[in-house]
């Protein structure tokens, strides 16, 4: 995972360890004063073993953006982070409450009463935890309230003394996914632009995480309602009309991604070039000057490359100072040649441990080779 996506390893990292604790506590059959010294141990050379075997990557490799810091921006609405979660809330929510019913029911007036010397205990951490969900609401986090409270529910439930390992697993995993998408609510990646980068590489995370987790709180929760008439059709009603929203996107998304082809009289095809016979391309010379480029000929010139060159040349390409909204690099593209310079923010972030002019040197080098 590290040498995939560095983001992915802290994150499984922490699950790891979890894991380790969790083995150390079925080891032992019970939770004592030597069981967090064991599960650091093992957890420790959980850590060792995946910083050494792969040691002769991570010492080559230069990580630019090694540092978080408090957001200070716009933070998620509840509505947004519906939009995002909803369907996998469905499922966790109803999961918590079926499974805290199952909770309930087992309690008796003789375990209630062995509670009675840590009540005091409990109403104050019930107290100080509503005190900072309202703190955390006040500063911004709109969604605070209900993903902390999701988080605590589901990390005390699948700490509960008797229930199988799988719900065990299924409930810490569903904290943790949580607890991830509040966290980028608070900190952000120093470096990013704005917190993009920060917010889509641990969704991704948690996306993952919740697909597992979903699949088998659907299929707990299906069993323990599907004898209960008026609950299991209002559960299907609820879930057929959120599966409904959520299959919107594919379509209305594809509609929307459709309505802004260049020109849409371009044959509707899996040849990614088939369009450039078809449009105009308004760009900026070195000048600030407007141009208009006809891409047909640009077409006629790329095919003739990809039939007539072999090897990987280097080649010179223009360099366009509008990454995300041209089609600069057009010819590297197309041809899979390399040029002397690619997009200017994106080769700076995939060097960012490097001086800062390296990509700019590239860039005059190109502008006075046109010149």
């Amino acid at each position: 995972l590290r040498a995939t996506n560095t983001w992915d390893w802290p994150t499984y990292l922490v699950i790891g360890a979890l894991a380790v604790t969790f083995y150390v506590y079925r080891q032992r059959c019970r939770f004592d004063m030597g069981t967090p010294g064991q599960a650091a141990v093992l957890s420790a050379l959980l850590s060792g073993i995946s910083i050494i075997t792969f040691w002769p990557f991570a010492a080559n490799y230069g990580v630019g953006y090694t540092s978080f810091s408090l957001w200070p921006g716009s933070y998620s609405h509840v509505t947004n982070y519906l939009i995002i979660y909803g369907l996998f809330l469905f499922f966790v929510i109803s999961f918590l409450l079926l499974e805290f019913l199952s909770w309930a029911s087992t309690w008796t007036q003789d375990n209630l009463l062995k509670l009675e010397p840590v009540a005091g205990p409990m109403v104050l951490a019930v107290v100080l935890y509503l005190v900072l969900v309202i703190l955390m609401a006040v500063r911004g986090y709109w969604i605070a309230p209900i993903v902390s409270t999701l988080i605590v529910g589901a990390g005390l439930l699948g700490l509960r003394p008797g229930i199988d390992a799988a719900r065990r697993v299924v409930l810490v995993l569903i904290s943790c996914a949580l607890g991830l998408t509040l966290i980028v609510e608070i900190v952000v990646l120093d470096g990013d632009i704005g917190r993009m980068n920060t917010v889509f590489k641990f969704y991704m995370q948690v996306w993952l995480i919740l697909s597992v987790c979903c699949g088998a709180a659907a299929v707990w929760s299906w069993q323990a309602i599907k004898n209960k008439t008026s609950l299991k059709r209002f559960w299907q009603v609820a879930l057929a009309l959120l599966l409904a929203a959520a299959a919107l996107y594919p379509i209305l998304a594809t509609k929307a991604k459709w309505d802004i082809r260049m020109n849409p009289e371009a044959p509707n095809t899996l040849d990614g070039m088939a369009f450039m016979n078809y449009v105009e391309y308004g760009d900026t010379d070195y000048a600030g000057n407007s141009v208009t480029i006809d891409l047909a000929n640009d077409y006629q010139a790329l095919r003739w490359m990809q039939r007539q060159i072999e090897g990987s040349p280097i080649i010179a390409e223009a360099h366009s100072g509008n990454p995300y909204r041209s089609i600069g690099n057009r010819v590297a593209m197309y041809t899979g040649l390399p040029s002397i310079i690619g997009w200017d923010w994106h080769q700076r972030q995939q060097r960012a441990v490097l001086p800062g002019d390296l990509v700019a040197r590239r860039i005059e080098d190109v502008s006075s080779l046109y010149n």
